[in-house]
């Protein structure tokens, strides 16, 4: 797991500082970097692909599918925005491949992502301060559809040296347990583990026979990753933890599963966590 990430690449700060995020990972687990970026053809409206693109669409999609087929070591073309990225890669010694195309970002990311084991982006635009920050259409339809979990690196790059995760007991939450212990594990930093209280099904709080045996279980899983842990089970809910990240846990990652009712008006921990800056946020599906 882990070994082969597609980050979507441009050349925005975001762009860039989610390329460094997945360089920290790869450097750790000797992964591979697949850097793709999506040009959007004309005014793409649709989350499909369009049909019958005109002749100079025809021939910039010619010329991307040989950029595709050149041999993996042949120069990269000078001018593109996937010169930099590549060169950052081949700095940090992390093998790397690069991927030109057209269509809608969201969708052809989404698309592209079932082939590997994570999607790093960017967020979607920088905010003016004192103003919420906003979930661009992409980022919001990866969020909802990507098959394999989602990173969002915050504008600013910081390295990562604690993680949240908000634990529900379920299957999403295994999943995303996972992913949190190889993600520790690989950059050798501590993980603290929040479960709501309420997601305990029987002897529902803090404290409850119920609660100290997930607590129990947890910590025996956690044995196989060899980190430095914590796991408490709270009277919060996912929502009023993450902004309590940095602050009270010194974690500048946040992990959770994809609860099964997000959009459209529900709240939930990953509303929550994408207005809050200055977070990684990795959603698992």
């Amino acid at each position: 797991m882990l070994g082969n990430i597609l980050v979507g690449y441009d050349d925005s700060l975001s762009a860039r500082t989610a390329l460094q995020q997945t360089l920290d990972i790869a450097q750790a687990r000797h992964s591979w970097a697949h850097l793709v970026h999506v040009e959007p053809i004309g005014d793409v409206t649709t989350q499909s692909d369009l049909l019958g693109p005109p002749d100079h669409v025809q021939t910039a999609l010619a010329v991307a599918e040989a950029e595709v087929e050149a041999e993996p070591d042949a120069p990269l073309d000078t001018g593109t925005c996937l010169d930099a990225g590549a060169v950052s890669c081949l700095d940090a010694d992390v093998p790397c491949t690069t991927r030109r195309v057209f269509g809608s970002p969201g969708e052809t990311l989404a698309r592209m992502a079932r082939l590997y084991d994570m999607l790093v982006i960017g967020e979607s635009r920088m905010t003016k301060e004192g103003q919420r920050p906003q979930i661009g259409a992409n980022v919001k339809y990866l969020l909802r559809h990507c098959p394999v979990p989602l990173m969002v690196a915050s504008h600013n790059y910081q390295a990562i040296d604690g993680a949240l995760l908000i634990f529900h007991n379920d299957a999403g939450g295994g999943r995303a347990f996972n992913i949190a212990g190889q993600l520790c594990t690989a950059l050798n930093i501590p993980l603290t583990i929040a479960v709501e209280a309420d997601s305990v099904r029987e002897g529902r709080g803090a404290g409850s026979r119920e609660s100290d045996r997930l607590v129990a279980e947890l910590q025996y899983a956690l044995k196989a990753f060899h980190i430095e842990h914590e796991v408490y089970v709270l009277d919060r809910t996912g929502q009023e933890m993450v902004p309590l990240a940095t602050v009270e846990w010194d974690a500048q990652c946040v992990i959770m599963s994809y609860p099964p009712v997000v959009w459209p008006w529900g709240g939930s921990e990953i509303k929550t966590a994408m207005a809050t800056a200055g977070l990684v946020k990795i959603i698992v599906p």
